[in-house]
């Protein structure tokens, strides 16, 4: 039933072709049977021609799907060691600065030890040079001395001071 169906849809004759053909004469129903066989042939061979190249189709989507599946996975493959590139520059990168930072502190503490150093010599030889004028007022008062403070053995203030300390 389903072969006379797609006959029907396949055929330019229609039933009514056939049924009057088979009432007019008999050598054209045998005719146009042998037609309709021809043509049901050509239509199978059209339908395997066309079921052979899905077939191929499908193959070569498949072929294409599995392409793609591994184009990804060596696409992940390079994307992960670009990154553990990118991550082991950045560990590097945080290392040398880790070291850049402490270099830095430490010359930072050099310096605030090296400023201390100055300023506690500059404080010594501002103190020098205070003694050292102090030393120079009391020699200079010694050496003005008159000849009575001399008899008299009496010395200047800067003299007793000097002795103070």
């Amino acid at each position: 039933m389903k072969e006379n169906s797609q006959i029907e849809k396949l055929s330019p004759v229609s039933k009514k072709d056939i049924n009057e053909s088979k009432k007019n004469d008999p050598d054209k129903t045998h005719d146009l049977s042998e037609e309709l066989e021809k043509e049901l042939k050509i239509k199978h061979s059209e339908v395997l021609e066309l079921q052979k190249k899905l077939e191929y189709a499908n193959e070569r989507i498949h072929d294409v799907v599995n392409e793609k599946i591994i184009i990804e996975k060596r696409l992940n493959e390079l994307e992960f060691k670009d990154i553990s590139l990118q991550f082991g520059k950045f560990e590097e990168l945080k290392k040398e600065h880790n070291q850049l930072v402490h270099r830095l502190h430490v010359t930072k503490n050099q310096l605030d030890n090296a400023r201390k150093q100055i300023k506690s010599q500059n404080q010594f030889v501002e103190d020098s040079k205070d003694q050292i004028e102090f030393m120079e007022l009391v020699i200079h008062d010694l050496e003005n001395r008159g000849l009575t403070d001399f008899i008299m053995n009496r010395f200047p203030e800067s003299f007793n001071e000097y002795k103070k300390n």
